[in-house]
């Protein structure tokens, strides 16, 4: 209903007489339903107006539209800013996106065909996704470096990977892992050798060449794992404090990030039955170590978490626990949104700028602060979803007041 962005009735009679009266109210309940405000409703319905007057000036019906015509249009209206839409047309794509969902348009021009290398790109993702199990995360890691190989390896040409040597791989793997520091220079071997291992799965490579690719040299425990102060978790939280949609879901992530050790994707990943009220637990699906994990919902956790249902989550159908504040209100579904909000809440509360500052950044605090307070390995794997002890083990070095008592002292101090 037109009523849901103006309330003259002159207006409303106006704009129901010309040429998108129909449309318009349904366009205008479809944004209602999705929770734009009226601001936005009366920009999308005065910018419709103005194209529909303009199709019946220029003789166009609906069924014409496509986006050779929209582009024309655009020409005619004052020039907007870079990678904007001007403001007379703000708001049009949710008129030609109703229009789509009603079949009033024709089909869209056809996407070139896909070259041989994108729809091995393409199997390989699915590979990592339905065979192995990969997190988001890594898969996007891995397309990455996979990409890069293509055009080294080949070009624009045909890909062919009987052709390919031992050798060229390794020296692939030797020059990215030249440009990564700590962890990340394992990621390039693990990449290609990925990669290979579907290849021989698929047929296209005999099972063997997986062997040529290098392992870096790591040293384990090198250094410490960063981590955040007590006082500057405490910061960080106090950056997103206040009664805002935003702050209220700020807020929540924040604490599951520094409370419970998540990872940013198992926050993304969450959804309203998987806050478990009466029980008093949290439910983590399946992600990197393919198993389901069940943890304590701390009163404070639960307390931010209700906040923002009641106070500051959008009326939506989505049950996806955390949403974007903006409508159409889409799931904040992406690793890396819940990565920069920890990030921004970082630096914001004073905490040196460095890489990897973020998500895992609480992760490495929260079982910090475990291991200092006593827990054992077993109980801390146990929270944070490790496989492996080894893994957790890397936090033996954060308990400084212990290791501080067994310390040599050193050569260069006076003795």
């Amino acid at each position: 209903m037109i009523e849901h962005g103006f309330t003259r009735t002159s207006v409303i009679t106006r704009l129901r007489c010309g040429p998108l009266g129909a449309p318009l109210d349904t366009l205008a309940a479809t944004l209602h339903q999705h929770g734009y405000a009226p601001d936005s409703i009366r920009r999308t319905l005065r910018a419709s107006d103005q194209f529909g007057w303009w199709l019946t000036q220029h003789g166009y019906a609906i069924a014409e539209v496509d986006e050779a015509l929209v582009a024309r249009y655009i020409r005619t209206l004052p020039p907007p800013r870079v990678g904007q839409w001007p403001k007379a047309a703000a708001g049009l794509p949710h008129l030609l996106r109703l229009w789509r969902q009603q079949d009033l348009l024709p089909p869209r021009t056809s996407t070139p065909a896909q070259t041989e290398a994108a729809q091995g790109l393409g199997r390989y993702a699915q590979y990592l996704e339905h065979v192995c199990g990969a997190a988001p995360g890594t898969r996007t890691a891995y397309l990455r470096i996979v990409t890069r190989l293509l055009t080294a390896l080949f070009g624009a040409g045909r890909v062919r990977w009987h052709t390919v040597s031992a050798q060229a791989l390794t020296d692939f793997v030797r020059q990215e892992g030249a440009t990564k520091h700590g962890g990340g220079r394992k990621l390039p071997s693990s990449a290609i050798r990925s990669l290979l291992r579907f290849l021989v799965f698929s047929g296209e490579v005999a099972p063997g060449l997986e062997a040529a690719v290098p392992t870096p040299r790591q040293w384990m425990h090198a250094t410490l794992p960063a981590r955040l102060t007590v006082a500057e978790v405490e910061r960080a939280r106090a950056t997103w404090t206040g009664d805002s949609p935003t702050a209220l879901r700020n807020h929540a992530i924040l604490l599951l990030l520094a409370r419970l050790g998540v990872r940013a994707y198992e926050v993304a990943a969450l959804c309203l039955e998987d806050i478990h009220w009466y029980e008093g637990q949290v439910r983590l699906s399946p992600g990197k170590t393919h198993h389901e994990r069940v943890l304590p919902l701390l009163q404070e956790v639960g307390e931010a978490l209700a906040a923002y249902l009641q106070h500051g989550r959008p009326r939506t159908s989505s049950r996806h626990l955390f949403l974007h504040c903006r409508a159409p209100f889409a799931p904040l579904a992406d690793p890396r949104a819940i990565g920069l909000i920890a990030r921004r809440a970082c630096l914001r509360a004073g905490s040196p700028a460095r890489p990897r500052l973020g998500a895992h950044t609480f992760r490495h605090t929260a079982a910090s602060q475990m291991v200092n307070q006593g827990a054992s390995f077993k109980d801390v794997a146990d929270v944070l979803g490790h496989r492996s002890l080894q893994t957790t083990g890397i936090y033996a070095k954060l308990d400084v007041e212990a290791l501080a008592g067994v310390a040599l002292p050193w050569m260069g101090d006076d003795v």
